[in-house]
């Protein structure tokens, strides 16, 4: 993968799964594959909602722990070095990991241990589901390596999973009861349902739709103004619960204007839904009128006529 690319997931839980779910004290959890096994909670969140979205990018820090112990979470006993696939580290004879430097196969980190027993292991980078971001464990060394190296081989394939009373950086040896694998090795993204307690992955149909024109102004304004313009005033308004409607404006002829606010492309199942209740509150139409007339004022232009038409 591409130094800065991103991968994400999105989890989607039924309604009823997410009341469940969340009475019962359920962490939605992450863990990401290394050396072809899941050992370490990548993360923990217990503010999932319907729709939620966990994404990263591969940014790593290397690390020796002292131990393995399922249920208790990782101890990082040595320093942590920033490095990147293709490249490797040496833990010196004190104990303390030196600069990354290239070194080792392109698809794996190196650890070239000059100290002793040690546990090699990987925190990783992740935008978490609060849009919050963080460097954790993902991976520990089940067995201690000795004198030598030891490569570590991070593949874009997670874990996901419900369980009670677990923290982030937690490591476990045995498998996750009801856990989903999404494998990203050949794709960006990847969405997948809970519902009825069970995992699947929704149809596309049913996540993604052409986008359908919700409301066409034109207007016959008192001054010539720039489209881009006022594009560019219209798309600021746009935010919070209208961050899913899009403007799409084209001059008609001389001081004509013609305004077309549709939904976006790619929304979700459950960010469709949200954007087409908006249609059903009859003061939408008026809003995103006037988003139109803020900008025309904005750009000293009135209007002589206009017309504001919502999509049947």
């Amino acid at each position: 993968m591409p130094n800065g690319q991103v991968k994400s997931v999105e989890i989607q839980i039924a309604p009823d799964d997410l009341e469940t779910l969340k009475t019962n004290g359920y962490q939605l959890c992450f863990a990401k594959k290394v050396n072809d096994t899941y050992n370490v909670v990548w993360q923990s969140a217990d503010k999932y909602l319907v729709d939620n979205t966990f994404s990263w990018q591969p940014l790593y820090q290397l690390f020796g722990s002292n131990e393995f112990s399922g249920d208790v979470k990782v101890h990082v006993s040595t320093n942590r070095v920033p490095i990147g696939l293709g490249d490797e580290s040496v833990l010196d004879s004190s104990g303390v990991l030196g600069e990354a430097s290239s070194g080792g196969p392109a698809t794996g980190i190196t650890l070239v241990n000059d100290y002793g027993a040690i546990h090699p292991g990987l925190c990783a980078f992740s935008t978490n589901l609060d849009g919050s971001s963080s460097t954790s464990p993902i991976y520990v060394a089940e067995k201690a390596i000795v004198t030598g190296s030891d490569l570590l081989t991070p593949v874009e394939c997670v874990q996901v999973w419900f369980e009670q009373k677990i923290a982030t950086s937690t490591m476990f040896s045995t498998a996750r009861s009801n856990a989903v694998e999404i494998d990203l090795t050949e794709a960006n993204s990847a969405t997948r349902l809970y519902s009825g307690g069970k995992w699947t992955t929704p149809k596309v149909s049913s996540l993604f739709v052409d986008t359908k024109a919700i409301v066409t102004i034109i207007a016959a304004l008192t001054a010539a103004v720039s489209v881009q313009q006022l594009l560019a005033k219209i798309t600021s308004k746009l935010t919070g619960v209208y961050q899913d409607i899009q403007v799409d404006v084209k001059a008609a002829g001389g001081t004509s204007v013609s305004i077309v606010y549709s939904e976006k492309p790619l929304l979700s199942a459950v960010r469709l839904n949200q954007a087409r209740l908006l249609l059903q509150n009859s003061t939408t139409v008026d809003q995103l009128a006037g988003f139109a007339l803020e900008a025309f004022a904005q750009l000293q232009a009135g209007y002589v006529s206009l017309t504001a038409t919502a999509a049947a």
